[in-house]
């Protein structure tokens, strides 16, 4: 009997094995649920669609930035055009792009792997969204132009007509840098009623009594930028009761509301707007 048994075991072991070698199912991955071959499976179309389009996106994604940061750098309006070429080229990309990854999804049956490939579609879109960000943003550079040059400067006297003898004052605007010195060949300035009063610079000074009657000019500087204003001498001869002082070279020095010079009467007194 115990024979018997012995023998009877030795017939399932070995039926169990020949199994096993006809049936590879019978090593399948408990996990998985496939052949434990020893290798790895072979990724899906699908699979392979999602790294190629990471691969993509990913350079897109840079290529935006770098746009982004040409726009963002340009001061002018030919700097922000030249920006808005390689960001319209971008955004035809993009755009392509996303068409092209929606025409996919619509051949994909599976709804794993439908939801698999969200991700990457969702990068892909919002990669379109900075792209046209980034034109609409060199567009609107370019629609406002220029910014305004700021003045290097300006310089005015008053009276614009005067009679040799008399009192004339000569002002400075200057934004940026330094005054240079105040010259005419028909003018004695006073240097005592020189006036600083933010950006402006004034004086006042006589007209030479032997000065030939007609157009003058008077000199200064602004930084580097040379200032030029032209005035007329009338053949009349006057003695003026008194020198200018520096209130009477801020009553004749007004300013003009965009920081322009306008010298006339009155007592408003100079200052910078």
């Amino acid at each position: 009997m115990k024979k018997s048994m012995g023998l009877l075991s030795r017939a399932v072991l070995v039926a169990v094995s020949a199994a096993v070698l006809v049936s590879p199912a019978a090593l399948a991955d408990p996990v998985t649920g496939n052949p434990d071959t020893g290798t790895e499976q072979p990724q899906s179309d699908v699979q392979k669609k999602i790294a190629e389009y990471t691969k993509r996106v990913e350079k897109i994604e840079a290529d935006v930035k770098a746009a982004e940061k040409a726009v963002d750098a340009a001061k002018t309006k030919a700097e922000a055009e030249k920006a808005l070429a390689p960001a319209k080229e971008l955004s035809v990309i993009t755009g392509n792009f996303v068409t092209e990854a929606d025409d996919y999804l619509k051949t994909v049956p599976e709804q794993a792997d439908r939801k698999a490939l969200d991700p990457v579609i969702t990068r892909i879109q919002s990669a379109d969204d900075a792209a046209k960000a980034v034109v609409a943003k060199a567009q609107k550079k370019i629609d406002a132009g220029d910014p305004p040059v700021p003045p290097k400067g300006d310089i005015a006297v008053h009276p614009g007509s005067v009679a040799r003898g008399d009192i004339i004052v000569v002002a400075v605007f200057c934004p940026e840098g330094k005054v240079g010195n105040f010259a005419s060949s028909v003018l004695d300035f006073v240097p005592e009623s020189r006036v600083v009063d933010g950006q402006i610079t004034a004086i006042g000074a006589f007209v030479k009594k032997d000065a030939t009657p007609g157009k003058h000019t008077a000199t200064s500087s602004c930084d580097d930028h040379k200032l030029t204003a032209t005035f007329t001498v009338t053949p009349e001869i006057v003695t003026p009761p008194k020198k200018p002082t520096g209130d009477d070279v801020r009553r004749k020095a007004v300013i003009k509301p965009k920081g322009k010079i306008e010298t006339g009467g009155g007592a408003t007194a100079l200052h910078a707007i």
